[in-house]
């Protein structure tokens, strides 16, 4: 039976299925030695192994030696994928000078980033604090346009350097220092504070104006999907946990929440937080309303 795959990724090859065509149902594991064809209107959904399609039979002890193959092989490339996010975190502890230049270049009147910084509602004390910076070209942007930089330091050690580009569009925002950097709460060293409560908020720069307005505990995640449930054991200190995601985010904020049992609160924001603060006026009396107005689920 003639099978012809495209390498989609990895082990991973797809291709029109032998039974019933289609284009890119058909699914073969190399490694895994198994297939698979994505069910659907109008396709088959059978699953095996390769050896019903070649012909070759396999004996149990043989589709049983394959197996114990391929979950070793699955357990060899996460190993890999996390030696890699190891070597990428190393390499960007030792690059804090970058975040200190970025930094500095906000004294350089020439490329508008600090007046960028308080057109965000950020004064310079800020900018100070959280050392947010300006780089003329974003290493990791194929257009290497100019961004405005904020640091991830936690501890002391430098985690990441968030991109922001300069008149990019909504959904092309941000990019990070390099790649393979592992995922992380920005402002965590509030996690070791003595508050009785901590935000999780959706964005750096949302993080830093809250932070500005006199909510320092909180933390952000990079993105309305970005909360990894193992964070949750760093909260467990916290008598309550406030969620405030951007208005769109609700279900995920929810979930979110859920983590925490009793202690978890969704905010119910009218605007994009920093909005409230920056461009309506909104101050610490109004965000303790509506972090008093936050929903069990």
């Amino acid at each position: 039976m003639g099978v012809q795959l495209k390498r989609v990724s990895g082990y991973e090859y797809a291709g029109p299925c032998p039974w019933c065509g289609g284009t890119d149902r058909f699914h073969v594991w190399r490694d895994k030695g198994n297939f698979w064809c994505r069910p659907g209107p109008g396709h088959c959904g059978r699953d095996g192994f390769v050896d019903q399609l070649t012909g070759e039979k396999m004996t149990p002890e043989e589709r049983h030696r394959l197996a114990i193959e391929s979950r070793l092989a699955a357990v060899e490339r996460k190993q890999r994928e996390h030696e890699q996010r190891l070597s990428a975190l190393e390499q960007m502890h030792r690059k804090m000078y970058l975040a200190d230049a970025y930094h500095q270049n906000v004294n350089d009147t020439d490329n508008g980033a600090l007046a960028y910084w308080a057109s965000e509602g950020i004064i310079p004390e800020t900018v100070e604090r959280f050392k947010l910076g300006y780089c003329s070209r974003c290493p990791t942007d194929h257009q290497h346009r100019p961004s405005y930089t904020i640091p991830v330091i936690i501890a002391g050690k430098l985690y990441n350097i968030r991109h922001r580009i300069k008149n990019a569009d909504n959904g092309d925002k941000y990019r990070p220092e390099m790649a393979g950097l592992p995922s992380v709460l920005f402002n965590a060293d509030e996690l070791y504070n003595d508050y009785e409560s901590l935000i999780i908020l959706e964005g750096e720069k949302k993080s830093i104006v809250v932070s500005q307005s006199g909510f320092c505990n909180n933390v952000a995640i990079m993105g309305k999907s970005g909360f990894n449930a193992a964070w949750r054991v760093k909260f467990e200190r916290f008598k309550r946990v406030y969620v405030a995601l951007d208005p769109d985010a609700l279900d995920q904020a929810a979930e979110i929440a859920r983590l925490f049992g009793d202690r978890g609160r969704v905010v119910i924001l009218p605007e994009k937080i920093d909005d409230m603060i920056v461009r309506y006026g909104a101050d610490w009396r109004d965000i303790e309303h509506l972090l008093a107005q936050g929903k069990r689920v």
